[in-house]
């Protein structure tokens, strides 16, 4: 099965790892593990501290392990069947790397060009986000960055449960954000994609930010690039497990820095706001009984009274978090 691949004859007579190039700049090295799954290692002088939270993928196995070079981080091959996939994964992984100034950004880049890859494969889009995605992710990146002013980083990114698949953008302890970005000039209404983005939760306060993404054209504006790169700021300090945070959730809204998004370009103001209680209009649960993936409109009128200082807002959703 290993034949014509980089792993050829490992394995035997106590040869299980092979470097995968000598003039390279770290310490990746071609491997098999028990049950003769092909991996790829990355051998590092120190453990990352703090101790990394790895994803969890399909058909791949990520982890820590202490090999006779030092610690590890490796990533193994599980689906055999899918071992020329695997091939050309890793050498993405190692070229993506490679770009890295220090060790920790290296494993910081191959865990995350991983997760980019892991998301392409389960059914993620290769040719970008369209507009309304695009819209859409910039509105919770800009509410990303308040938020990280707010509670801190850490704080922000392990929230940001959108990406995930959770019904609601954002959610804390004691408190759930829904985002909701829209064009100046549409109808004054907010489109509210299922019955469960602004149902309570309990004991939490549930919030409703809306803000202003318009298209517009050169030279005014700026590209999807930018707003990403300014939210990712604000989790690139050092930590690794931290960045590692980052590069999950940004790729699992589907973005890739490999597509162009130079042609769109947007502005954004700044959110509204809200405070989701007894009386916001919205539809209640539960739905009688058979009824169910319902999507509806909101007055942006009928949500006035119900508006918050975004001070204030950001005082309520900082108790019991320490900023930085």
């Amino acid at each position: 099965m290993l034949s014509d691949t980089p792993w050829k004859g490992l394995g035997k007579s106590g040869v299980d790892s092979r470097r995968v190039d000598h003039a390279g700049k770290w310490n990746f090295f071609w491997a098999i593990m028990p049950g003769e799954d092909p991996a790829l290692a990355l051998v590092l002088h120190t453990p990352p501290v703090p101790a990394l939270k790895l994803p969890k993928l399909r058909s791949l196995e990520t982890g820590l392990a202490s090999l006779t070079g030092g610690p590890a981080f490796y990533l193994r091959l599980k689906d055999h069947a899918q071992l020329e996939l695997f091939e050309t994964l890793c050498r993405d992984v190692v070229n993506c790397a490679e770009k890295a100034t220090t060790e920790a950004d290296a494993l910081t880049r191959a865990i995350g060009r991983t997760c980019r890859w892991h998301h392409l494969l389960r059914g993620g889009r290769g040719n970008g986000l369209s507009e309304e995605e695009q819209k859409g992710l910039i509105g919770e990146l800009t509410v990303l960055e308040w938020l990280a002013s707010v509670i801190g980083p850490r704080a922000t990114i392990t929230g940001w449960t959108g990406p995930m698949g959770s019904p609601k953008d954002f959610e804390f302890y004691g408190h759930c954000i829904e985002v909701k970005a829209r064009r100046t000039a549409a109808q004054p209404y907010v489109q509210i994609s299922n019955e469960f983005q602004l149902a309570d939760v309990v004991d939490h306060r549930l919030w409703l930010s809306v803000l202003a993404v318009d298209k517009v054209a050169e030279p005014f504006g700026n590209s999807l690039e930018f707003f990403v790169d300014c939210a990712a700021s604000r989790f690139r300090s050092g930590d690794a497990d931290l960045e590692l945070l980052w590069e999950t959730a940004i790729s699992a809204t589907g973005y890739r820095v490999e597509d162009d998004y130079s042609e769109a370009r947007w502005v954004v103001g700044d959110p509204a706001w809200h405070d989701v209680r007894d009386g916001f209009p919205r539809v209640d649960l539960p739905l009688r009984a058979g009824v169910g993936s319902l999507k509806y409109a909101i007055a942006l009128a009928a949500c006035e009274p119900f508006k918050i200082d975004p001070i204030a807002a950001g005082k309520a959703i900082s108790v019991g978090y320490v900023n930085g």
